[in-house]
Formats: C-alpha cells, structure tokens, sequence
C-alpha cells in the first residue's frame, strides 16, 4: 500500500482572478491587464469605473479616418471641452497619422495634455471594444496612471481610454 500525499497546489502570477473586477463583471474569459489587474484587486465595479474610466474634461467625442498615401489616415475629429463653471465647448480637428492612437495622443497633447503609452490591451467585449492604457506623463515619468476606454469602434475605445488616462494624470 502507498501512502500518498497530496496538497492542493495554487499559482497566482498576478492578483487572484477572483478579484479581478472585470472578470467579477464579465467572466472568466475577460481579465484585466497584469498590472491594472494588480492595482484594482477587490475594487467593486462602481469604484473602478470612477477610478480607471473618469469623465475625462477633454475627450474626442468622434473620430473619422479617411484613408490616406503612405499608409498615413486623415482624421477628422470632434473634442469636446468641459467644465464645472461653463458650458462645453466643441471644436472639430483634423490632423494625419499612422493610426487612431497616434491620432488621439497628438490631438489630446495639441491641448496640453501630453501623454506617453507605456501599455496597451484591446480586447472585443460583445459588439464593443475596451482599450486598457497605462499612461505616463511626457515630462515625469513618476506619475504613471492605468486607464480604460469603452468604444463601439477600436477608434473610439483608443480615445476614450487615452482621455481617461490623460485626465487621471492631468486631474
């Protein structure tokens, strides 16, 4: 006869999946980026939505791309400004880049909000798309920030989240 031991065996890379609050939301298949995953562990759904998905102040409300040489799209772009003392004020932009995300961070740093992306995650949710960022300010690099954008296109995920994180580094 043998005498067999057995021990359960648990392997956490990052925080518990279980307290992923995107997973808690969405299921098992849908899971925060590493980091974030970290940082957001426990948080319920409504405190997470406020932390990592702000109102950002200014945010690209539309973006259309037109298909230009070289690779390059033309972007023409609807920013909406807000603000707790006035009424929002809506300007269109156009400008040209390699792609939606060079796009949003050139038109959120032409109004002064300079980010630079030190992590990205897309990922499909049903008939959505989320972008997870982790953003840094241009000049300190010490003030990082995750963020999340929800978008019906991957265009408009991208700027959702790069306002988001733009808001959480700027205030």
């Amino acid at each position: 006869m043998f005498n067999t031991i057995s021990a359960p065996v648990t392997t956490y890379a990052s925080a518990d999946i279980k307290q992923d609050p995107f997973t808690t939301r969405f299921g098992s298949t849908h899971r925060l980026p590493r980091g974030m995953r970290d940082e957001a562990a426990g948080m319920a759904w409504p405190l997470f939505i406020a932390t990592y998905a702000p109102a950002a102040d200014i945010r690209i409300s539309h973006m259309e791309a037109t298909r230009g040489r070289g690779g390059q799209q033309h972007y023409t772009a609807e920013m909406i400004r807000t603000s707790k003392t006035e009424q929002p004020v809506t300007s269109t932009h156009d400008i040209t880049a390699m792609g939606p995300t060079s796009a949003a961070s050139h038109l959120l740093a032409d109004a002064g909000r300079h980010v630079e992306i030190l992590a990205f995650h897309q990922t499909e949710l049903y008939e959505a798309t989320i972008t997870f960022v982790k953003v840094a300010h241009q000049n300190n690099e010490n003030r990082t920030a995750w963020a999340m954008g929800f978008g019906a296109t991957n265009e408009a995920s991208i700027a959702a989240a790069l306002a988001s994180g733009a808001q959480r580094i700027y205030g």
